[in-house]
Parts: structure tokens; sequence; C-alpha cells
């Protein structure tokens, strides 16, 4: 059977209508984060890149329509890899990146004029699509996607469109979209039944993904008074609490130390073993940090597997030992809910000496040596050490 041209584009159209409509209504009706919204930005972005689209498909050329799509596009396919950095709990300085590129796919496409027709800027936009492409398969391979089976489909899917995207780019130039290669094998129709299948499996993936996070990350936000459901500080109340004995540790010269913990695989122990374990993990965890902190620490909940203490400590080694410490006690005793599995974490430390009384500064460090360790597998302990030009106020 064959499909013209207007069919696959109308088929193609459809698809990611509601695939993006579903995941949006998903995210919209559960616990929301930025990880959803960029995503849920980027489909709405490829629904109007459909919408341009079909204003030409009836044979008569609309102008802005072709802009629009152009940029809508390269601002789907940027979204995608943003929120991989997001999941990765990476920076959202990419955004800019995107925004760079989207700028430079709409001078491309103003540069050819209307006189190019719906060509306008298409090397320049599937060269654009290609490199956010690759970044996205790069980012859907480290940090915490690096196991996760929707990340390496993910991965494989950005490829495939970075692959095809680069190759359509290089014929087009060369050949023109009137040559035979390109007529034969890069066509329209072509790359919209490619897109058809990449848009699935991306929803597919991205869904997952999204739902993994959301299964991860409810019991962190749960709070009872001043008090996690962990029954420690909730993230507010270990905030204030911190800032004070930050600022007071400061006066009299005493030095302290923020550790970070973070539960590693929680999300595979949800999708697993169900949300029982999951919060069984979280409780357990919780239970054991109390019992092996030191009994004056302040224990806080920032998030669902994260916890961070604060701790008296006059030297980062003496932090260290106390991590180890909390470390130890985890491997005691299995999860009743899932028998097979003892929990470990991904520690990170920061301390007084090396970044100041501020608690934003020693979160910051904290948060980065565990994505040091979650880096090299987890179940370790990194020290942040002092940034250059720290000047220890």
């Amino acid at each position: 059977m064959n499909l013209d041209t207007l069919t696959l584009l109308v088929m193609s159209g459809v698809v990611v209508a509601l695939c993006g409509v579903s995941f949006i209504l998903n995210t919209a009706f559960h616990r929301t984060d930025s990880v959803g919204r960029i995503w849920s930005m980027g489909f709405i972005a490829a629904m109007v890149v459909t919408i341009a689209h079909d204003a030409s498909a009836t044979g008569q050329l609309i102008w802005w329509a072709i802009v629009v799509a152009n940029v809508s596009l390269t601002i789907a396919v940027g979204s995608l890899w943003a929120g991989l950095r997001r999941y990765n709990r990476r920076s959202r300085g990419c955004l800019w990146v995107v925004g760079a590129i989207s700028v430079l796919v709409l001078a491309a496409t103003l540069l050819h004029g209307e006189s190019a027709g719906r060509w306008a800027g298409a090397a320049e936009l599937w060269i654009a699509v290609a490199v956010l492409s690759l970044l996205g398969a790069l980012e859907a391979v480290r940090g915490r996607m690096r196991r996760n089976l929707s990340g390496q489909i993910l991965a494989v899917a950005l490829w495939v469109t970075a692959a095809a995207a680069t190759a359509r780019s290089i014929v087009f130039t060369v050949d023109g979209e009137t040559g035979a290669v390109f007529l034969t094998y890069f066509n329209t129709a072509n790359a919209a039944a490619l897109s058809l299948c990449v848009v699935v499996l991306l929803t597919i993936a991205v869904s997952a993904l999204r739902a993994q996070q959301v299964s991860g990350s409810a019991v962190g936000d749960l709070t009872d008074g001043i008090h996690s459901a962990a029954g420690v500080l909730s993230a507010a109340a270990f905030g204030q609490a911190a800032t004070d004995h930050l600022s007071r540790a400061r006066d009299a010269g005493v030095g302290l130390a923020v550790i970070g913990a973070d539960i590693d695989n929680l999300p595979e122990i949800n999708v697993a073993f169900g949300r029982v374990a999951g919060d069984e993990a979280i409780a357990s965890f919780a239970s054991k940090l109390r019992a092996s902190a030191p009994v004056l620490s302040i224990i806080g909940h920032p998030a669902s597997g994260r916890f961070l203490v604060l701790v008296g400590a006059g030297s980062a080694a003496e932090a260290r030992a106390l991590a180890e410490r909390m470390q130890a006690t985890l491997v005691d005793e299995p999860l009743k809910e899932a028998s097979l599995i003892r929990l470990t974490a991904s520690f990170g430390i920061a301390d007084t000496f090396d970044h100041g009384y501020a608690l934003t500064a020693l979160s910051v460090a904290v948060e980065t040596a565990i994505e040091t360790v979650k880096g090299r597998g987890g179940n370790d302990i990194a020290v942040e050490l002092a940034a250059t030009g720290h000047d220890g106020s």
C-alpha cells in the first residue's frame, strides 16, 4: 500500500497531536515539575509545527507558516534536550543555547526569503535538528538515565533523528530538492513516515521517564507540620533551622558541614517493586539517618530520596567519617517489601571551611558532589573542595 505525501503528513500531525495532548494533560493533572513543563513546551511546539505545515499542505504556500514551522521544530527538539538535562539534575543554562539556535534558524529562513518557497532555511533547520538531537542522545546515556531502558530508547531514537537530519541536509545542499537522490530517499513523505515512528518512540520513553520521576518524588513533597512524611524536617523547616545555625556558627567561628545523601536507584525500586517498596526505602533511609547522625545535627528532606544533614565538624575528614558511618548503617537489613534489596546511597559533603556559611553555596556544593558520585555509579562519598576565588564568607 502506497501512502501519498498529504496522507502521511495528516497521519503524522494526528499522532503528534494525540501524543502531545496526552502528555500535557498528564503533566497538568499530576505533580508538575520543571522537566514536565519543558517537555510539555516541546510537545506544544511540535503541534505548532504540524499546524503550520498543514496550512501549506493544500498547495497554496503561506510564507509565515514556513517561518513558524522552522522555528517551532527547533524549539521542540531543543526542549527535549533541555528536559533531559533537567532530568539529570543539570543546569538550565542550555535553554539559551536552544534560543540562540532558534534565532539562527529564523535568520536563515528569512535570509532565503519567500522566493525559496517551502524549502527556505531547510538545510540550516536540519543541521540544527541534527545538533540538538545529538546533544539529546548524549544526555540520554549519562547521569540518572545511563542504566535506564527508557533513556536508551530515547538515545537510539535521537541518534536516528540526528543521522537522518544530517544526511538530508547534505543531500539537499549537494543535490537540491529536485535531485534524484533527494526525491527518492529524502522526500517529504519519507521524512513524515520517519518522524511518525520517532514521535511515538519518544513519547513512550519520555512518558515512562516522567512516570518514574513522579513516583520517585511524591513522598518527598508530603509534609506533616514541620516534618516530611519520613519523619525528619521538611525542606522549608530545614532551610530556616540550618540558616540560623550557620549564622550563629559563623559568629562563633565554629565549623559546620552539610552532608547530602541521595538514595541510589529509587525510581527503579518504585517501578520494579511498587510504590510501597519505594516509600519503605525512604522511611527506612530516614530512620537510619536519624539513628546514625549526631544527636544535635539537623536532618532535612528536600526531595523524595534526598536528605541533607547539618553537622558540627572540625574538618572535612571528620565530616567524611560521619558520612561513612551513615553509609555503613544502610546495609544492615534489607527492605521488607523487596527482600533482595539493600539500600545504597550517594553522599556529598561540603563544609564551611571551603564554602563559607551560606546555605545556598553549601547546598550547591553538596549537589555537585552527589552528582559526581552518581556519575561513577553511586554508593560512594565525595567531598566538594573550595571553589576558585572563594572568600570564606
